[in-house]
């Protein structure tokens, strides 16, 4: 009796068809090297929506668009929550029969500093706090307007072209479904901010600059700033000098970086405007941040310049440089003769997040030194020359406002918050003012906004809390409060004064 199915079964006397080998031995690779194909094949690179990892010389990162559904650092998890739940509610009220229109505000910068940065991690968490206090403000009925509702996306540049590009390419993509009609933040002034720029320019997306102050980018149109340029810092800085200490020598120390556009020019507009009798060398002394050794080159040049010890030094290069540079200083043969000022730019304000910072702070201990720097905003200010500031515009930073309740555990002494917080207000009050009085509900053009930006100043001045910003046809605020700031040496800092290019800040009439 026959087995079931044996009929199935070939005969062992028939041979078997070459091509039943081939397909056989083909099946035993699928199975067995299935394993071995899926692990072959690419990882996946995205990381979220509008999100994706890009590798640029070496450094490899998420970076791209978010609506704060994706933080690209924990440290800003906190933040980005609270971004995304007031962006969920514009949406949803906009859906609403008669709800109220929106368009987007891009954050941009590099969110996740890397080696060499000149941000910290938590100068960018102030940063994007302040831009959320604005948002919360001015979609909150806090005297800003009412129209349109303001959703702040959130957009990661990391440190590479490469990756810039991908994050500016997901702008111009989402700028129509997302409403995207301003830029916010910007980051610092390198050559890759300029070239930011001039993207978003040509995407007719207007750009509010929070602390960016190099005087090489008011050639771009469609720029504005709320800081200071370089060459108001300089002055400011001059003018405070010529007041305090009008009979010392200046020595100017300067990094020579050719990519870095905030030191490039400091150190020129301050020479340019200090008088030529004041300079304690006929040059600066010049150094390099891009290269190696900078503690081992400022040590060797400490014997020059006990040779003729200037009363001043006027450091014009970032805050990660001051260590190597202070600890020199403070172990000078001559550091017992007279007392040396240090005084730098607004950069100075990371140093005291910076890695090195209890170098400065034993530096300002031992060396008979002290150290100031021209600051973008610092809340000292605030009492310090109460003339230069609108009364209403401080509330969200103080108790029981925005800012203070929201995130009572972080420090406005480094300024980022106020400045983060007074490029959103200004780019949503030229944002508001595009909008026809009679037609609240109209869709708001990118070019409309670009329109307005020279109408912020005089009577539509803005009043930020880092004073009022009344802007020139060339983008940069006119005579901005400048304060001048002191760190101690327990690393603590305060308002010492409030400049301006002039002397005098910008006060509403």
């Amino acid at each position: 009796m026959a087995t079931p199915h044996a009929q199935d079964r070939p005969d062992d006397d028939v041979p078997i068809p070459r091509w039943r080998y081939v397909a056989a031995v083909l099946a035993a690779l699928l199975l067995v090297g299935g394993g071995i194909i899926w692990i072959a094949q690419p990882e996946s690179t995205d990381c979220a929506e509008n999100v994706k990892k890009i590798e640029a010389a070496g450094s490899t990162r998420c970076v791209g668009l978010t609506d704060g559904r994706y933080a690209f650092t924990d440290d800003l998890r906190l933040v980005y929550g609270l971004i995304e739940k007031e962006n969920r509610r514009v949406t949803a009220e906009a859906a609403e029969r008669d709800g109220r229109p929106y368009v987007s505000i891009v954050y941009l910068m590099g969110m996740k500093p890397g080696k060499g940065d000149s941000n910290t991690t938590e100068s960018v968490r102030h940063e994007v706090e302040g831009a959320y206090t604005a948002q919360y403000e001015v979609n909150h009925g806090r005297g800003h307007g009412q129209t349109p509702q303001i959703k702040l996306l959130l957009g990661d540049t990391g440190d590479q072209k490469a990756q810039r590009d991908f994050t500016l390419d997901r702008i111009k993509a989402r700028r129509g479904p997302d409403r995207i009609v301003a830029a916010a933040g910007l980051g610092t002034s390198l050559t890759g901010t300029n070239a930011m720029i001039s993207k978003l320019n040509d995407l007719d997306i207007a750009a509010f600059g929070s602390v960016i102050t190099a005087d090489e980018l008011e050639k771009n149109d469609g720029l504005v700033r709320v800081a200071a340029p370089n060459a108001d810092e300089a002055a400011a800085a001059v003018q405070f000098l010529t007041k305090k200490h009008g009979k010392d020598k200046v020595l100017i120390v300067q990094d020579a970086n050719k990519n870095d556009l905030y030191t490039k020019t400091l150190a020129s507009r301050f020479a340019a405007l200090l008088p030529k009798n004041r300079l304690a060398a006929p040059e600066p002394m010049q150094y390099d941040s891009s290269k190696s050794q900078l503690a081992t080159y400022f040590n060797n040049q400490m014997p020059n310049l006990c040779l003729d010890p200037p009363g001043v030094v006027y450091f014009a290069g970032r805050g990660r440089d001051l260590p190597d540079f202070l600890a020199p200083l403070a172990n000078r043969r001559c550091k017992s003769a007279r007392e040396i000022t240090v005084l730098s730019g607004d950069d100075a304000s990371q140093a005291a997040q910076a890695e090195g910072f209890g170098d400065v702070k034993q530096a300002l201990r031992n060396g008979n030194i002290r150290l100031l720097f021209t600051g973008l905003a610092h809340p000292g200010a605030w009492a310090r020359a109460p003339q230069a500031f609108d009364k209403n515009a401080i509330v969200p930073f103080q108790a029981g406002g925005t800012f203070t309740r929201t995130f009572k555990d972080d420090t406005l002494d480094d300024g980022q918050a106020i400045m983060g917080y007074d490029a959103v207000l200004t780019a949503v009050t030229t944002i508001r003012k595009s909008v026809h009085l009679e037609n609240s509900h109209q869709e708001i053009e990118r070019d409309a906004v670009l329109q307005m930006l020279r109408t912020i100043n005089g009577a539509n001045a803005v009043p930020g809390a880092s004073g009022w910003i009344s802007l020139q046809n060339n983008g940069s605020p006119e005579r901005k409060a400048i304060p001048i700031i002191e760190i101690d040496s327990a690393g603590t800092t305060r308002s010492i004064s409030v400049s301006a290019s002039t002397g005098k800040p910008y006060a509403s009439e």
